[in-house]
Formats: structure tokens, C-alpha cells, sequence
């Protein structure tokens, strides 16, 4: 049992597919960061932040394992590893670029190596030249029940092969009903998913573009979503002249996370807040704990802010990571401008910038889906 889960059980006591391989594998280059930490998830995730140039800012890792960098500078390309956290399911990854510049970066793949689990990322800039920026990357695994689930959906997530006949492979497809995701297309770039039995409209969505490298290479955002007795949510894609473009994509969906249970928040930002309807923050003890998510915006650069009782069970250093993808009818390419974070406890906070453009490059007015990971699970109240 790792240090951070035996803390915060003793608290209690007392208080109470193949494709998804190396299509575009990152630079085979030393390892420029390296570190490990302990570690509190209900889940197999694992996320870091990582700087331009190959090295860790933040990073957290439930298999308590190294994480690791390899980077060739200038090359775009990163391979990012965590140690101990493969078990053969094949999981879902999230990416999003960070810092100022309007580089966009995606998944090129991940797989497993031995105990490592390998996400490799590639960046570029608008016009689709390779180029070095920072991002967030963010992977978790859930295992697909045996025997369906008979309460709503809490979260799903699938990896889809874009193009004229599009497929969400079942081994990248998680959904606890029992009954697979799907997607169907509409036209170029103009892709429907369907997650059966999932009825939360306030839910985090978040959507990365999947393996496309070159000019003009394509970038997806969320377009909308609706629910009832299922959701179902447009992803639109596009290339860097603004105009629709097919493309393969990963999207998760879930009532807290994405990675389910873990402290953080999601939010819609609408432009000008984050909308009440459609954000929520989630403290550290379930139900119990104040936390908020709010919005606000000068100009074309957004401010989220996370708020209240979230911290690390065992007094620690408390790692987080945001995630952002454009939303609506227009192309948008958003990214994290930067993350700070201060406090502890009931006094906690964390302040996100982002920043949108288009597909040229050109800022936007900032409309984005937003998700806040963070390194420890919720406890009971």
C-alpha cells in the first residue's frame, strides 16, 4: 500500500488497440526529467507538466513510479513515461500546450513498454512546422465491467479513427453500461459521439486531436453536447485555414474528473464566465468540502480560479494540471497561457489563463471546455 492511501486511510479510522502504438513516437533522446512522488487515485492515471524544453514542472504518477522525458530540442516531438502504471488495459490520454505562442500540440500515440506506460506528444505551430512548447498531459485507465453498471453513466471515454467511415475501436472505448460508445459523421470534420446511458449535461468534456503531423495539420474542439437518457457530443475539426478537415481524436467524458474522483473542477467557459450550469469543483472531502470554479475575462486572455478545501492527504506537495479545448461553431485552438497555484487546505487556489486562436493563429475571444487533475482522490466525508 503506498504512503498516501495508508494516510488517508488511517485518518479515516480516526475521524471516522495497436493503432494507439508509434505513429509519430517522440524523440528516442535522453530522459531530461526525472522524478517520482507519492501517491492517492482510485484509478491507474498518471499526469505531468512539461516545459519546452523536455523537463518536469509538475507531475504525479499512481503506479509510484519515475516519471520520464525524452526530448531532442527543437524537434516538437516528446516522449513522456511513467513507470509502473501499465497493466495491459489500453487507456485514454488528454494533451493541452502551455505557455504564450500559438503552438497546439496532440497525442501520437501510447502503449505500453513492459511496467511503463509511453504517451508520446507532438507540437507544432498553426501552419503545421514542428516546434517545442510546453504542455499538460494527462492519462487514466478504467477497466470495462464484466457485468453493466445500472445507475447513469459517471464517465466514459473512446479513441476514434476520423475519415469518411469513422471507428471508435472497442480496446480504447470505456463505457460502465455495458454498451459501447459510437460515432457517426456528418460531413468533413463533423463528427457525432454517442455515450449510452450518460445523463449529465454538467460533465467535463474534453477532447485531443490524435496523430496528424504536416502542413496544415487538423486541430478538434468540442462543438456541443446535450443530454437525456444519453449524451451526445459534436467534435468539429479543422485545419489551419479554418476549413473542416477530418481527423482522428480522443474524447472523455465524466461528472468530475476526467480522471473520476480526484480534487479539482471543470467549467464551460461561455466567453465571458465560467458558466454556473455547466462547471463544477470538487474539494477534498466528497460532499463536504467548499470548492468553487469561476470565470472572468480581459480582453482576449480568460481567468479561471479554483477555490476552497483541496490539498493532499499526507500534508505534501499537491500536484495539478489544467486542460482546455475550444468550444462552438468557429475554430478554436486554446491553451493554457499559464497555471500558478497557492495555499492549502481551506485557503486553496489555483488561477488558469488561456488563450484561443484561430486556425491561422489569429487570438480569438475565449470559448473553452476546462478540467482541473489534480493528485489526490476525494475522500468520504
Amino acid at each position: 500500500m503506498n504512503a498516501r492511501l495508508l494516510s488517508l486511510l488511517t485518518a479515516l479510522v480516526l475521524t471516522s488497440l495497436p493503432g494507439c502504438g508509434q505513429e509519430g513516437s517522440a524523440d528516442s533522446g535522453a530522459p531530461l526529467g526525472s522524478t517520482s512522488a507519492p501517491v492517492f487515485s482510485y484509478f491507474p492515471m498518471a499526469f505531468a507538466r512539461v516545459d519546452a524544453d523536455g523537463g518536469l514542472t509538475e507531475q504525479f504518477n499512481s503506479g509510484a513510479g519515475l516519471v520520464t522525458v525524452a526530448h531532442t530540442r527543437g524537434s516538437g516531438y516528446y516522449q513522456v513515461n511513467f513507470a509502473n502504471l501499465a497493466t495491459g488495459a489500453n487507456g485514454h490520454v488528454q494533451v493541452t500546450a502551455e505557455g504564450t505562442g500559438n503552438q497546439r500540440c496532440r497525442s501520437a500515440g501510447w502503449f505500453a513498454s513492459g511496467t511503463t506506460q509511453v504517451l508520446n506528444v507532438q507540437c507544432n505551430r498553426p501552419d503545421g512546422t514542428l516546434a517545442d512548447t510546453a504542455f499538460s498531459v494527462v492519462f487514466f485507465r478504467y477497466q470495462q465491467p464484466t457485468t453493466p453498471v445500472s445507475y447513469a453513466v459517471p464517465a466514459a471515454y473512446l479513441w476514434v479513427t476520423g475519415g469518411s467511415a469513422p471507428w471508435a475501436p472497442s480496446n480504447y472505448n470505456y463505457n460502465p453500461s455495458g454498451v459501447l460508445n459510437s460515432v457517426s459523421r456528418s460531413g468533413p470534420g463533423n463528427y457525432t459521439v454517442t455515450i449510452p446511458n450518460a445523463s449529465a449535461y454538467n460533465a467535463s468534456m474534453m477532447v485531443t486531436t490524435y496523430g496528424a503531423s504536416g502542413a496544415g495539420a487538423p486541430f478538434c474542439q468540442i462543438g456541443s453536447w446535450s443530454a437525456s437518457t444519453s449524451t451526445t457530443v459534436n467534435v468539429l475539426c479543422w485545419n489551419n485555414t479554418g476549413v473542416a478537415a477530418d481527423s482522428d481524436f480522443a474524447l472523455s467524458y465524466s461528472t468530475s474528473g476526467p480522471p473520476l474522483s480526484q480534487q479539482g473542477a471543470h467549467a464551460w467557459f461561455d466567453g465571458t464566465s465560467a458558466s454556473p450550469s455547466y462547471s463544477a469543483a470538487f474539494g477534498r472531502y466528497s460532499g463536504c468540502s467548499p470548492a468553487s470554479v469561476t470565470g472572468s475575462r480581459g480582453g482576449n486572455l480568460a481567468s479561471l480560479i479554483v477555490q476552497g478545501e483541496l490539498s493532499a492527504f499526507d500534508g505534501g506537495a499537491f500536484p495539478r494540471a489544467s486542460f482546455v479545448n475550444g468550444y462552438g461553431s468557429s475554430p478554436k485552438s486554446c491553451k493554457v497561457e499559464s497555471r500558478t497555484a497557492s495555499g492549502a487546505g481551506s485557503s486553496s487556489t489555483s488561477i488558469t489563463k488561456v488563450r484561443c486562436y484561430d486556425g491561422t493563429g489569429v487570438e480569438v475571444v475565449p470559448v473553452f471546455t476546462f478540467t482541473e487533475v489534480t493528485s489526490d482522490a476525494q475522500g468520504p466525508c
